[in-house]
């Protein structure tokens, strides 16, 4: 029988063989399943229920991953941190168990006009003006409750992915998660519409903004990149999003500088990196096109990823899987799809699903256990 230890080092040989283009004893899988999880599980809890309470997301986790048996996880159900937010009064997303939802409140925590005043001392400004906008006048109250539950947090998030490497041979997809300080301005500071706004009416702005934050940033990725990688598939995770509402032009001044910065970083020390573009990929494919093999694992999303694969040759794709046919085909057709995806894409390639699953119809457990299936045992 086949050690958990055993098992964890077979998963990262698997990775390590896809992302620099060898071909692998089989295709890896990693998958991209959240809140639907949840809504798969025979414990029969509401998502606003499994959310705020780790007993039960830590038996769904489980029970997840001893029914289809991924190689690793993107989300190990804290995505959605709700109970500590609406204890702080920063309520940021919204559950609606009827239809099974969580929606993402648009927030503006930094005017426009206030650039100036942030740059000028971060610190000051992030405890004067965003925290206050964010959370109101908080007791003591709920800030020794906030603590609690913080720490219940970080105890649950050791605590499922200690089970999963020494019991399930589970590797971790990134050691640290990495955001760029313009997606830090656009999901956490301006949101998406006034951001939008900005980058017509004050893009100067966002260009100091990100030439101002870019050293500590980068001071930042230093200290991570020297970190030792024992059960990681990466080094590093990133996500695009900022750059959905961007022309090229405006992605080649004001994103990709720091981002070639830290992929120097990585080509320089071997290191690897996770990199979820969510919307569309293509459009900016041709600044990728010099990055070194075994440097970036990308996760596309809305593209073609044949398309892909034919525009940057170079990069291990992951993704492909389309959550329309696992919610609405059949598990043969499914299966047909799955192989045809990993003949075609071959070497540099890691299975998963194309969207983050993330409501009930995505799949049906029927079409996800016949994949999954498919793919463990088929070597291509």
């Amino acid at each position: 029988m086949t050690s958990a230890q055993e098992m964890l080092q077979e998963r990262m040989k698997l990775f390590n063989d896809a992302m620099n283009f060898r071909k692998p004893k089989r295709t890896p899988m990693i998958a991209n399943t959240f809140t639907w999880k949840i809504f798969d599980s025979d414990l029969n809890v509401k998502l606003s229920e499994a959310t705020s309470d780790w007993d039960i997301m830590e038996k769904v986790m489980c029970e997840h991953h001893e029914r289809y048996q991924f190689d690793a996880y993107l989300d190990y159900g804290t995505r959605n941190v709700n109970k500590l937010n609406n204890i702080l009064g920063g309520l940021q997303h919204q559950i609606n168990d009827e239809t099974g939802a969580i929606n993402a409140v648009d927030h503006v925590l930094m005017e426009g006009d206030e650039y100036d005043e942030y740059l000028a001392n971060p610190t000051m400004f992030l405890w004067t003006k965003v925290a206050p906008r964010k959370f109101g006048e908080l007791t003591i109250g709920q800030i020794q409750e906030a603590i609690i539950e913080l720490g219940k947090f970080r105890a649950y998030d050791a605590k499922i992915k200690g089970i999963f490497q020494n019991k399930y041979g589970i590797p971790e997809v990134y050691k640290n998660y990495c955001q760029l300080p313009i997606e830090t301005l656009f999901t956490g500071y301006r949101g998406i519409k006034e951001f939008s706004i900005d980058m017509r009416k004050r893009p100067n702005k966002i260009k100091d903004f990100v030439q101002a934050s870019e050293p500590g940033f980068l001071a930042y990725v230093d200290k991570l990149l020297e970190l030792p990688n024992t059960h990681y598939v990466c080094d590093l995770y990133s996500a695009f999003l900022a750059h959905s509402i961007m022309s090229v032009k405006q992605f080649e001044e004001l994103y990709w500088p720091t981002y070639k910065k830290v992929i120097d970083r990585l080509t320089a020390q071997g290191k690897t990196t996770y990199l979820f573009c969510e919307a569309e990929f293509l459009r900016i494919a041709d600044f990728f096109q010099d990055v070194p093999k075994g440097t970036i694992i990308l996760h596309v999303e809305n593209d073609n990823i044949f398309e892909v694969r034919k525009k940057v040759p170079n990069i291990c794709l992951a993704g492909g899987m389309p959550v329309d046919l696992l919610g609405k085909s059949t598990p043969q057709k499914c299966v047909d799809y799955a192989k045809m995806l990993i003949d075609e894409m071959g070497e540099g390639f890691v299975f998963s699903q194309n969207k983050m699953m993330s409501y009930k119809n995505d799949a049906t457990r029927e079409n996800m256990l016949a994949v999954n299936e498919f793919v463990r045992n088929y070597s291509g």
